[in-house]
């Protein structure tokens, strides 16, 4: 796996996977067949991204990827064409979630990100096998014990 742009010399990726808004399968399904599809679904992307911003989880559109290091949750904007990450639009330190749960429903994997706060956002992957893997990375990393994380 080729290094995404934007990593720290001394950042070493551990999990990355790309991922739209919770909702983005749900909005598009629904508004497939209706007229202003994209309008709706843009709609629905804007009031997942009032709460996602609140924590610093902040995206450029309703496509991202995700990547985790030891110490932060990266967010990446993607190409138009390719879906690969083309910079980075939100750092957020591990030391801000409090836990992550993955739930998989049917071809939907859903990734829910709880923060110290109280904020949980939410994300999800058709064919989600890469991001359980980075839940799977996140839950482990936020298990390790000391005060590694502790704020």
């Amino acid at each position: 796996m080729a290094s995404p742009p934007g990593l720290e010399p001394d950042e070493q990726l551990l999990a990355r996977a790309p991922a739209s808004f919770r909702g983005a399968a749900a909005a598009t399904i629904r508004t497939t067949f209706a007229l202003s599809a994209a309008r709706r679904r843009l709609d629905a992307y804007h009031q997942w991204q009032d709460v996602a911003d609140l924590t610093g989880f902040t995206t450029m559109s309703p496509e991202m990827v995700l990547g985790v290091t030891e110490k932060t949750l990266l967010v990446w904007r993607t190409r138009f064409w390719s879906g690969r990450p083309r910079d980075i639009t939100a750092r957020v330190a591990l030391s801000t979630i409090h836990d992550v749960a993955i739930a998989r429903h049917a071809m939907v994997t859903g990734l829910a990100i709880v923060f110290r706060n109280g904020a949980i956002v939410e994300v999800e992957a058709m064919r989600g096998r890469r991001l359980r893997r980075l839940g799977a990375e996140l839950q482990r990393l936020l298990a390790e014990p000391g005060d590694r994380f502790r704020a």
